[in-house]
């Protein structure tokens, strides 16, 4: 009888025993995986953090390129106007001589309008100030009426937001979104050969979200991810640099019907 009783103590012993070392096993396996996750996400943390701030300086680099090359320009067409401005008033004196070709003055004044055009097209480009002066809803819609008035294109903008709402962005950060939804625009009259648009503007679950709804050609995801990759150009690098700074998110979807591009900017308290 005792030695079916120690019998059985042995049995519950060992059982206890075993069943704790494969608790103790089980334990070593959990923590050591949580080590290892933690490591990888630190590593991944780094490389995430290195990147990002390369392209926070690429994007600087940029933006400070442009003011330069807008300043140069500035400074170079600007003798030209002056030129052309000698010419007019040498046709005012040609004038009261009597020997004034009414032609030439129709051409320069031409030449002048149209110098005019282009400086202020490319310093709107170059440098925003209407972003500047008036914010980022205002350049958009702004941008759109522009749109508008191109032949064989509709385009609708209906914004859901007001400008306080946007109020957690400095004008950097909505510098940065403007010229992400600039070039995309870009990318859609370019390749998508859509002849409609209508950008949505609104605020969900405190994000900021910007739905741009077209009737061309769409791409999915997976195909924005490869051209991103195999681009040579600085336009969809740019997108991509601009994104990580904002630590916003893109997608794009498209059907028989329609095609959208979604941009989503967290709104940081």
């Amino acid at each position: 009888m005792e030695n079916q009783t120690g019998l059985v103590t042995f049995i519950i012993i060992a059982s206890l025993f075993v069943f704790s070392l494969i608790v103790i096993i089980i334990l070593f396996f959990v923590i050591n995986q949580r080590k290892m996750l933690l490591k990888n996400s630190e590593i991944k943390l780094m490389e995430n953090e290195k990147q990002l701030s390369l392209f926070k300086a690429a994007v600087e680099a940029e933006e400070k390129q442009k003011k330069i090359i807008a300043r140069n320009l500035h400074d170079e067409i600007n003798p030209i106007l002056s030129v052309i401005k000698f010419s007019l008033s040498k046709h005012r004196i040609e004038y009261k001589k009597g020997v004034f070709s009414p032609d030439s003055l129709i051409e320069d004044a031409k030449m002048l309008d149209k110098a005019i055009e282009s400086i202020n097209t490319i310093c709107l480009e170059l440098i925003p100030t209407f972003l500047l002066q008036f914010g980022l809803i205002k350049s958009l819609e702004d941008y759109i009426r522009s749109v508008q008035k191109i032949e064989g294109m509709a385009a609708e903008f209906q914004n859901k937001i007001s400008d306080t709402q946007l109020n957690n962005f400095d004008k950097q950060e909505q510098l940065n979104i403007y010229r992400i939804c600039l070039e995309i625009f870009n990318n859609l009259f370019k390749h998508s050969n859509c002849t409609y648009l209508k950008i949505i503007t609104e605020i969900t679950n405190d994000n900021f979200l910007i739905e741009i709804n077209h009737n061309g050609k769409g791409v999915t995801n997976e195909e924005m991810n490869t051209y991103t990759n195999l681009s040579n150009g600085l336009g969809l690098k740019s997108l991509k640099a601009r994104m990580l700074i904002l630590n916003a998110t893109i997608n794009y979807s498209t059907s028989v019907n329609s095609s959208s591009v979604q941009l989503n900017i967290p709104i940081t308290k």
